[in-house]
C-alpha cells in the first residue's frame, strides 16, 4: 500500500497523472491549486493507496468524480471542485443506508474506499482530496476505470458491467446543496442527461459525482486498470529528474513495460496548429504538430485526445482507448509549465509562445481492448474525429 504524507509526493503524483490522461484530464495548474489550497506545508495528513487485489466483500467504495462543461469551468475554485464530490458520496452513503439497505447492498456500512473514474489530474485529485475532507479513514484504490482521462461516462469499466442506478450528482453548498439521482437504462443516457443539467446550470457548472457503488469483490471482477496511481507516481518522479529528455523517454517505457502496456514515440516537433470549438458541451477539434523532418501530424480531440495521423499517411496511426500523450523536450526537471495538457498548450499558444513537445502513444490496458462493449463505444466516439474505421492495433504488432 502506497501513502501519501506530504504535498511534494502527492504534486509528484498528479504530474504523472498529466501525462498519462491523454491530453484531457483537466490542467495540472489547477490540481496543484486543489493540494496547496487544502493542505500547505504544514497539514499533517495520510491519504493511502490500497491494492485492489487485498480488497475483500466488506470493503465498500464507490467512483467518486468530478464533471463540469469545459467552456464554463473558467473562474472555479479548488472548493467549488471538490466540496461536490464529497458531498456526493455523503450523500449516496445516506441513500443506501436509507433506501438500499434490504437489496445488493445488504451489509453495507459505510464507504471505506473510493475510486477514480479515470487517470488525468483533476479526477485523481478529487477522490484523494474527498478522501481525506471525509477524515473516516477511507482509502483511495491505486487503479481507475479507463487507464487515462476519456470523454464520457460511458467509456469506463464499470459503466459495461454495473447498473445506472443508484447514482448521485451533487452541487457545492453546506447544506443547501442541489442533488439528483436519475433512474434511466444506460450511462450514455446518465452522461447525456448528466451533461444537459451540468450545461444548463440546474445542479451548478461543476458538480460532485458518486456512481456505481460496489463492494470490493465486485471491484475486483469489475476488472479496474490496476496500479494507475502508483504508476503516474513513477512516472512523476520521471518528469522531476534532472534528466536528458531522451532518458526520461526510455525510462517511461520501462515503467510501463511492467504493466503489459507498450509505449512507442510518434513524433517529436513544434505545434502549429489547435483549433476547438463547444459541442454539446464538448471541447471538439484538433490539434497539428510539424515534426522535425517537416511532417505533420495531428490528433483529433474530444476534451481528450481520440486519434493520431500523419498527413501524408493513409491508415491512421492510433486509436482510443491507446493514449496520446506529451512530454516535453526539455531537458532535467520540468517545470509547472512544462507538465503539457490540452488546455496549457492552448493557453501558451494563445500567448504566442512556442511549444515543442514529444508525442507518445501509450497501448491502452487489455482489460479495456479485451471488453467487447467498451470497444464498440470507443468506435462510435471515434466518429467525432470523423474517423469511421475500428480501433487499429498495428502500432503494437509492427515494429
Amino acid at each position: 500500500m502506497m501513502t501519501i504524507t506530504t504535498q511534494a509526493e502527492f504534486l509528484t503524483l498528479l504530474k504523472g497523472a498529466t501525462f498519462l490522461a491523454s491530453g484531457g484530464g483537466g490542467p495540472y495548474s489547477l490540481a496543484k491549486e486543489i493540494v496547496e489550497t487544502y493542505l500547505n506545508d504544514n497539514t499533517a495528513f495520510s491519504i493511502s493507496l490500497i491494492n485492489i487485489d487485498t480488497l475483500t466483500q466488506d470493503d465498500w467504495g464507490c467512483i467518486a468524480a468530478g464533471m463540469a462543461a469545459p467552456s464554463k469551468g473558467i473562474g472555479l475554485t479548488p472548493k467549488d471542485i471538490v466540496e461536490p464530490t464529497v458531498n456526493a458520496v455523503t450523500a449516496m452513503d445516506t441513500l443506501i443506508q436509507k433506501v438500499y439497505s434490504n437489496t445488493k447492498f445488504d451489509g453495507f456500512t459505510s464507504f471505506n474506499i473510493l475510486v477514480p473514474i479515470e487517470v488525468g489530474a483533476i479526477n485523481v485529485v478529487i477522490p484523494l482530496i474527498t478522501a481525506y475532507r471525509l477524515q473516516k479513514n477511507i482509502t483511495v484504490v491505486d487503479g481507475d476505470s479507463a487507464g487515462r482521462a476519456v470523454p464520457t461516462i460511458e467509456l469506463t469499466t464499470f459503466a459495461s458491467s454495473q447498473d445506472v442506478m443508484p447514482n448521485m450528482a451533487t452541487s457545492a453548498g453546506v447544506e443547501d446543496f442541489k442533488f439528483t439521482t436519475l433512474s434511466l437504462e444506460s450511462y450514455t443516457d446518465l452522461n447525456t442527461a448528466y451533461s444537459q443539467l451540468i450545461g444548463a446550470g440546474l445542479i451548478g457548472i461543476d458538480t460532485g459525482l458518486a456512481l456505481a457503488p460496489m463492494n470490493g469483490t465486485t471491484l475486483q471482477d469489475n476488472n479496474l486498470v490496476k496500479n494507475t496511481l502508483s504508476t503516474a507516481y513513477e512516472i512523476g518522479k520521471i518528469m522531476e529528474n534532472d534528466e536528458n529528455t531522451w532518458i526520461k523517454i526510455t525510462h517511461i517505457e520501462d515503467c510501463l513495460s511492467s504493466a503489459m502496456r507498450g509505449v512507442k514515440l510518434l513524433c517529436t516537433g513544434k505545434v502549429v496548429t489547435y483549433k476547438t470549438e463547444t459541442i454539446d458541451d464538448n471541447d471538439v477539434g484538433y490539434m497539428s504538430i510539424k515534426t522535425e523532418d517537416n511532417r505533420i501530424f495531428t490528433v483529433s480531440i474530444q476534451n481528450e485526445t481520440i486519434t493520431g495521423q500523419f498527413e501524408d499517411e493513409t491508415n491512421i496511426a492510433v486509436t482510443g482507448p491507446d493514449s496520446i500523450c506529451y512530454l516535453s523536450t526539455s531537458n532535467g526537471a520540468l517545470s509547472d509549465a512544462e507538465i503539457y495538457d490540452n488546455t496549457l498548450i492552448q493557453e501558451k499558444l494563445a500567448d504566442g509562445d512556442d511549444v515543442e513537445i514529444h508525442v507518445i502513444a501509450i497501448q491502452a490496458d487489455p482489460v479495456i481492448t479485451s471488453n467487447e462493449k467498451l470497444m464498440t463505444l470507443w468506435r462510435s466516439a471515434y466518429k467525432t474525429a470523423r474517423y469511421y474505421g475500428a480501433y487499429n492495433s498495428e502500432l503494437w504488432t509492427t515494429s
